[in-house]
């Protein structure tokens, strides 16, 4: 059995004549221009041609990304299988199905796959669409928690009931989401070292002899965002962390990385990697995503259209409930009020008092896309005044 590291969320494993990868983001930018990888993903969509499976973990785009999905040569999907957690909407296994690959195939709450003769998978819904996965080579057990925030011992006793000892943990290592207005960095010190916590947690409980960090090799990659990177657990604060408060020994992959279960491995040259690879990101801001200034017509003309979508498909209950917001646009220096049916207009308030702070662009998203509020969360990409009601924004 070997591990090939791919990049962020994404490792290939090898048994015998199998490949399994799972979450094959290689390159673009995602969640609207937030994110970006910090290094160069060496695997090339040609390399697919030695793949049997994909496993996308949930359906956010730094695991599934259609863009990349497209780019895998039509004959090498013919080829591939494709495993997903079974889900109510469908959208993500119905979208494989059209793409070309060979089989889609649901994975059942308690229910093995056998990839292989001593090779099976096993994949379970966690929360908020996320879901884990674990790995049976023979008598090795690998379980990757992704992005799961495993939080308490119920959750880990489940989930030990289902996988028996755990050999190699995978687990993600720092915040992936708006952690703080510029100026707190305290805060965002904090929710890092909680991301930490959370994986001697799940290292305590879990026991696993290897742990491998993934799923945070990522850098918040625009003008507006890029401050949230001066918290984040890099690779190496991640690496000592894990030797000083767990028993697990923590390996370190840096992108092609090849790594068989218990062999010696020198972390300490991946990290330096990631290192430079970062160096480089601050050395280059001119690289960093500008803002896409959105007339201020077409603003409210969307905003019209989102209200009145919101009239139509909402009870009276929640129409009367629903309070104004008040939203400083940053790249028009003024505030402007959001009311379900007047739309946006222009406010005399003053930028303490406003809800949000964003750029035109991220509040045409919001008002575009069903998934534009979690983006955004999620890129960071907004500010929280001080005297503001945030929540009054995120009902709305």
């Amino acid at each position: 059995m070997k591990i090939k590291f791919v990049n962020h969320s994404s490792f290939i494993i090898e048994h015998d004549d199998v490949s399994i990868i799972s979450d094959p983001w290689l390159e673009g930018k995602v969640f609207n221009n937030g994110w970006d990888l910090i290094s160069k993903t060496k695997l090339s969509y040609d390399d697919f041609k030695d793949i049997n499976y994909i496993w996308f973990s949930h359906e956010h785009p730094d695991h599934f990304y259609p863009p990349n999905i497209k780019l895998i040569p039509e004959k090498y999907k013919k080829n591939i299988t494709v495993l997903f957690q079974n889900t109510i909407d469908g959208r993500v296994v119905n979208y494989c199905k059209k793409s070309g690959f060979k089989q889609v195939v649901e994975l059942h709450k308690g229910q093995e796959y056998n990839l292989a003769p001593g090779f099976k998978v096993s994949c379970e819904h966690f929360s908020e669409g996320d879901s884990w996965i674990y790995y049976k080579v023979d008598d090795l057990t690998i379980l990757n928690t992704n992005d799961c925030g495993i939080r308490n011992n119920h959750q880990v006793d489940y989930i030990k009931n289902r996988t028996g000892k755990v050999d190699i943990l995978l687990t993600q290592f720092s915040y992936a989401y708006w952690a703080g207005n510029r100026d707190e960095i305290e805060y965002r010190q904090q929710i890092a070292d909680k991301k930490l916590e959370a994986m001697k947690f799940q290292c305590d409980n879990f026991q696993p002899k290897v742990t491998i960090p993934i799923a945070s090799y990522i850098y918040f990659c625009h003008q507006e965002n890029f401050y949230l990177n001066d918290s984040i657990n890099t690779a190496e604060k991640t690496f000592k962390y894990l030797n000083k408060n767990t028993q697990t020994k923590p390996v370190v992959l840096y992108n092609g990385d090849e790594y068989t279960f218990d062999q010696e491995w020198d972390s300490l040259n991946s990290i330096e990697h990631y290192k430079e690879d970062f160096r480089q990101i601050e050395m280059n801001p001119e690289k960093l995503v500008k803002n896409n200034k959105v007339e201020l017509k077409a603003v409210i003309d969307q905003s019209k259209l989102f209200t009145e979508n919101l009239k139509n498909t909402n009870n009276f209950v929640v129409k009367n409930l629903l309070k104004d917001t008040i939203i400083h646009l940053s790249d028009y220096n003024k505030p402007y009020k959001l009311s379900l049916f007047n739309g946006l207009e222009e406010n005399q308030t003053t930028y303490d008092n406003c809800d949000v702070s964003m750029s035109s662009e991220s509040l045409m998203f919001c008002m575009k896309f069903p998934f534009g509020l979690d983006t955004t969360q999620i890129n960071g990409r907004l500010q929280k005044p001080k005297k503001g009601t945030y929540n009054n924004f995120y009902n709305f």
